[in-house]
């Protein structure tokens, strides 16, 4: 899994970081699922991976939205 830099969190506006949001979301859905039905374990660091870059990506959209409703 890649994770998402700054740059292009910075570069993306208020819709398209909605739609990362949601992506990571499923995600990390599909990758517990895997881990409750699958004989095979996921990595712990996977979820904590995923899980920071959801936090990450609502952090940038909140100081998109403070900052538009400033400016």
């Amino acid at each position: 899994m890649k994770e998402i830099t700054k740059q292009d969190l910075a570069a993306m506006d208020l819709e398209q970081l909605a739609l990362k949001s949601e992506e990571l979301r499923r995600d990390l859905f599909q990758l517990r699922l895997k881990e409750a039905t699958s004989p095979t374990k996921s990595f712990p660091s996977d979820q904590r991976k995923l899980k920071r870059s959801i936090a990450r990506v609502l952090t940038y959209m909140n100081e998109k939205f403070v900052l538009g409703l400033r400016g």
